[in-house]
């Protein structure tokens, strides 16, 4: 026994055979599991003896050995995944990067499948509030503008390349409906609603919940809280799958 070890080879040897980690093997040999200097010690001198530790599975459930047999096995990831009790998609990020680091041949494992989406989707106009500004960026490209996102929050929703230059957008949205027209709000606000200044932005594109559009100039609507569709038919844009003239 070396000056400074409480331990011999032999029994080194023996704990680490008995053990499934480096706080197992101090535990063994009667030292502070969580000491940190002792692990590094009993480590050194474990892989100076060339002593096999590859059962350990430190904060895993199975060691080394059991994750190669599961791979020579397995027809695909989830076989693996299944096989050492684990699951989800982390979990195969986790077993992957094991695999790689002992050297594993992996080339047989094919990842299975994702099921098919349900044909359940349906469009609800609940949402079309997150969707507003997706929507209008789509029928601005669609019409060969260069749309861009302001990178920090501003009074416009988006940024429009025109032939005639930049154009600031804010976007609106509408599921109030009042006769056989809609109501837009075009203040914005929880305490006290305030309208927009004219020199914030040049339009608002306004989205009614049964799809119809509006491109309004922001001087045309200048002060005003709320207004009525109905009244801005002029400024009613094409649908965003409208026929072309090619298409004819």
């Amino acid at each position: 026994m070396t000056r400074g070890r409480t331990y011999t080879d032999t029994q080194l040897v023996g704990a680490i055979r008995a053990s499934t980690s480096w706080r197992g093997v101090l535990r063994e040999l009667g030292m502070a599991a969580t000491s940190s200097a002792a692990m590094r010690s009993v480590r050194a001198h474990a892989d100076r003896l060339g002593a096999d530790h590859s059962h350990f599975v430190g904060q895993r459930r199975w060691s080394d050995d059991v994750l190669r047999a599961a791979v020579l096995s397995a027809e695909s990831w989830s076989d693996v995944i299944e096989t050492l009790g684990l699951r989800g998609a982390t979990d195969v990020a986790l077993v992957k990067g094991h695999a790689v680091r002992l050297g594993l041949d992996i080339a047989h494992l094919m990842d299975s499948a994702p099921a098919p989406l349900a044909n359940g989707f349906r469009p609800d106009s609940s949402q079309l509030g997150r969707a507003g500004s997706l929507l209008a960026a789509a029928w601005f490209t669609l019409c060969g503008c260069a749309v861009s996102w302001p990178l920090e929050p501003c009074r416009y929703d988006l940024l429009v390349g025109t032939d005639g230059g930049l154009r600031r957008v804010q976007v609106k949205t509408t599921t109030v409906r009042v006769g056989a027209t809609w109501k837009a709000y075009l203040s914005k606000g929880d305490r006290g609603r305030k309208t927009y200044d004219p020199d914030e932005i040049d339009d608002f594109f306004v989205i009614a919940a049964d799809g119809s559009s509006y491109l309004i100039p922001a001087v045309a609507v200048g002060g005003l809280h709320a207004i009525h569709l109905s009244a801005y038919e002029r400024y009613r844009v094409e649908p965003m799958y409208a026929e072309s003239d090619s298409e004819k």
